[in-house]
């Protein structure tokens, strides 16, 4: 028995293995789905070259190569579609000629299987000759055309996917290259040279078309599990997932432009997802530098489009094959609108919670200038009364002069009491007031004196306060906020103090940011309490005398002011919080 025929069936096996497992891969990835149709072509065109090694007759022989036809005579297309698929740019021009060459080749098709019935063939295949392996065709007069078609398809494809990976390959692509390289240069040159180029020129030598797909599908199998990712279809990470996430998702070469985008994503830019393709980030991410070498964790911006204005937060990450070569960036957007509002709900509610820890303190600076307010109120309607009395004539004459010094004495106290009142409602007002405020530039003195003046009934009980501030340069941010955030300090700086101490408030400039301190010598943080006092809901005060949002509302603010907050304590010496937040531009 010919033994030759184990070798295209061995083949056709490993074909079919190789074309199973890329499909498995990703069967919605059509690079994939080119790949495994030309490995399962070269299977069935390997089966059937294993039998008809083994026909008993030419004419058999033929017949069995004409069923074997589709695995052969559509090389070129597919091949063809598989590296302009695989090539990023998804509006190459060479895309339009794909239904073109596979309507060329189910015309070759058509043409070897109906030339045993028509007059004028054959035109294809003319015919099988023996020889001592089994079987060669011999060609006819159309053959060459068939063979031409096949390489012009094959290397255009070819040649389109080369030119794309040297205008911007990532390492991790370059370093995959040469072994998809090799895997289609085995085809291409030993392949087409043994089944295609020989038989034409009549030189007969054993076929090694079938074993060259083979390799080609272990090349491009193995390079998939040794890298992690496949370089014909980089564009397919997940992609059910991606397009189910309400995260806007894009995966971006090494210089920044994208490459694959999810739905998400482009409806945040109000645009579709084709306009994204190969568009560079700082597009639509002006004045944020992203590179693929270092992360970006939650950066809050402003995405601004034609039509609105998005808050969202942006967190990028270096994308590495198995091997730790450099793929790209992946870009994560996230829709902040509803967080923004929640947020903006919690200050709120949190401005009122710290009101209503002062309301005892205010209440009694209002009642204050309101009773002497009251009492100067009274003294007055006497003095009215008598006035009018001796109008009247009523009574002896009264020290006019001395009625209207008091008089004026009374009237400038109760003014005085009505501004100071209205300081403080005013104070209170503008500190506790909802909404989001515009960004803007001020003194960050202004702000620590008002949250003074807010804080003064509850200082003036335990803490005398200094004031020990430098010259500092203007800052920029939410004004409500930031005074949210030093109010918070003093008052937990005043609270920390039993009896008696001091509340030292100090600001200077420390490299490139404005440093405001707030210390206390009270009775300090224990050790195992700093590393929490930033959590949500975390207090060390008694049940119902804190919420456990004040400081963990406070770093939030001041992280999104693009500055820090730290904290320094010793039992029984007193803590300093400093907040550094940047000078404005």
């Amino acid at each position: 028995m010919n033994l030759y025929f184990l070798l295209p069936l061995i083949s056709a096996l490993a074909c079919l293995v190789f074309g199973v497992l890329i499909l498995a891969r990703d069967r919605d990835a059509t690079p994939h789905r080119c790949a495994a149709a030309l490995l399962l072509g070269g299977s069935w065109w390997g089966i059937g070259e294993a039998l008809w090694t083994l026909a008993p007759d030419p004419v058999t022989a033929l017949a069995v190569l004409r069923i074997s036809a589709p695995g052969w005579i559509a090389v070129g297309p597919v091949c063809m579609h598989l590296f302009l698929a695989a090539e990023q740019r998804s509006t190459h021009p060479m895309r339009r000629v794909v239904p073109f060459a596979y309507a060329g080749a189910a015309l070759f098709l058509l043409a070897e299987w109906t030339e045993p019935f028509l007059a004028s063939g054959p035109w294809i295949t003319e015919g099988m000759a023996r020889v001592p392996w089994g079987y060669a065709y011999l060609t006819g007069p159309a053959y060459w055309l068939w063979y031409t078609f096949t390489v012009l398809t094959s290397s255009a494809g070819i040649f389109a996917a080369l030119q794309d990976l040297r205008g911007g390959a990532s390492p991790a692509e370059t370093h995959q290259t040469p072994w998809l390289g090799t895997g289609v240069g085995i085809p291409l040159m030993i392949g087409s040279t043994t089944d295609g180029l020989l038989p034409l020129l009549g030189i007969p030598l054993p076929r090694l078309g079938v074993a060259s797909f083979a390799v080609f599908g272990a090349l491009v199998t193995w390079s998939m599990h040794r890298f992690g990712f496949s370089l014909l279809a980089p564009k397919t990470f997940a992609g059910q997932i991606l397009e189910a996430m309400p995260e806007g998702v894009a995966l971006a070469t090494p210089e920044g432009r994208i490459r694959a985008a999810n739905p998400s994503l482009a409806a945040l830019l109000d645009l579709p997802v084709a306009a994204l393709l190969d568009r560079p980030l700082q597009s639509f991410l002006p004045g944020i530098t992203l590179t693929a070498e270092n992360a970006l964790r939650e950066l809050e911006f402003d995405l601004e489009t034609a039509q609105r204005r998005v808050p969202v937060a942006i967190s990028a990450a270096p994308l590495r094959d198995k091997q730790g070569a450099l793929l790209g960036l992946v870009l994560v957007v996230r829709d902040l609108r509803e967080v923004v509002n929640l947020r903006s709900r919690l200050l709120t509610s949190a401005r009122l919670a710290a009101v209503g820890e002062l309301a005892a303190g205010i209440a009694h600076e209002i009642n204050n200038p309101l009773a002497y307010i009251g009492a100067n109120l009274r003294a007055l309607r006497e003095h009215w009364l008598a006035l009018a009395d001796a109008w009247r004539g009523d009574v002896a004459k009264l020290d006019f002069a001395e009625l209207f010094d008091e008089g004026t004495a009374m009237l400038d106290d109760s003014l005085e009491g009505v501004e100071r009142t209205a300081g403080i409602v005013r104070d209170v007002r503008a500190f506790s007031h909802g909404g989001a405020d515009a960004s803007e530039r001020f003194d960050p003195h202004e702000v620590l004196d008002r949250a003074l003046r807010v804080a003064a009934p509850q200082l003036r009980r335990s803490a005398q306060i200094e004031r020990e501030y430098g010259e500092v340069p203007l800052i920029e941010g939410a004004r409500r906020e930031l005074e949210q955030v030093f109010l918070n300090l003093i008052v937990n700086a005043a609270q920390a103090i039993d009896g008696t101490g001091v509340v030292r408030v100090r600001t200077s400039v420390v490299d490139d940011t404005v440093e405001i301190a707030v210390a206390d010598s009270g009775r300090g943080i224990a050790p195992e309490h700093l590393e929490r006092i930033f959590d949500p809901f975390f207090t060390t005060k008694p049940v119902g005398e804190g919420t456990g949002l004040g400081l963990s509302i406070s770093h939030e603010i001041v992280r999104r002011h693009g500055g820090r907050i730290d904290v320094a304590s010793k039992l029984g010496q007193g803590t300093e919080f400093r907040v550094r937040l940047p000078i404005a531009g």
